[in-house]
């Protein structure tokens, strides 16, 4: 059985992530610019950071969670909890969206791509690294939050010269977008982002604020 604290995670990871993921189904309807979309997702990522970080660590992204399972941040239950309700929170994202609007989001097809696999990379290794860098620096809820939200602007504005910037398995998983340039780009940038931070900047101290 879950403990209270650890059930305020699980359950602050699969909220955090189907807001998230929503509010990416929403905007991803409209005609809207990169820029727009970009800026709308990191105020939603921003909120959340404020709301959830400070209870599960307000990662809402499955590469993010890899990410810091491979450099030893979190211990191997709590990740596989934590992608288990991320992907689930996409999914009821989904759900949620096609039963409001009452339409459904048709499967996306893509061959694999190395400029579109490569664009996902990079910019969820700014993601994982901005994030990484904030908890060493000691940045309170409010500070991170904003890194947080300010390095996925980033990113999707990089990564959209290429690709959808989804730089979240659940964003792919919600918009029926789910094949393994928008899974894999992902999870090998969370790895590279969270390792080459703390491998190169933060080294054993990061160490030690590890989450069971």
């Amino acid at each position: 059985m879950f403990t209270r604290p650890q059930l305020a995670t699980v359950v602050a990871e699969f909220l955090g992530t189907a807001t998230l993921v929503i509010v990416a189904l929403i905007l991803s309807q409209t005609t809207a610019v990169s820029y727009f979309i970009g800026t709308s997702v990191a105020a939603a990522l921003v909120v959340l950071y404020m709301i959830f970080g400070s209870i599960s660590g307000g990662y809402f992204n499955p590469a993010i969670t890899f990410g810091m399972w491979t450099a030893r941040q979190i211990g191997t239950l709590r990740a596989v909890m934590y992608t288990a309700v991320q992907l689930l929170g996409g999914l009821a994202a989904l759900e949620l969206f096609q039963y409001f609007t009452n339409r459904q989001i048709q499967v996306k097809q893509l061959a694999f791509s190395t400029p579109v696999w490569l664009a996902e990379v990079v910019g969820t290794a700014i993601v994982a690294m901005a994030l990484v860098a904030a908890v060493r620096k000691g940045f309170d809820t409010l500070q991170t939050a904003v890194v947080y939200g300010v390095s996925f602007f980033v990113g999707i504005l990089i990564a959209a010269t290429a690709s959808a910037a989804y730089l979240n398995p659940a964003i792919a998983l919600g918009q029926r977008g789910w094949n393994a340039v928008y899974v894999l780009g992902p999870l090998v940038g969370g790895l590279i982002g969270v390792n080459l931070y703390t491998l190169l900047f933060a080294g054993d101290k990061l160490v030690s604020r590890r989450r069971k």
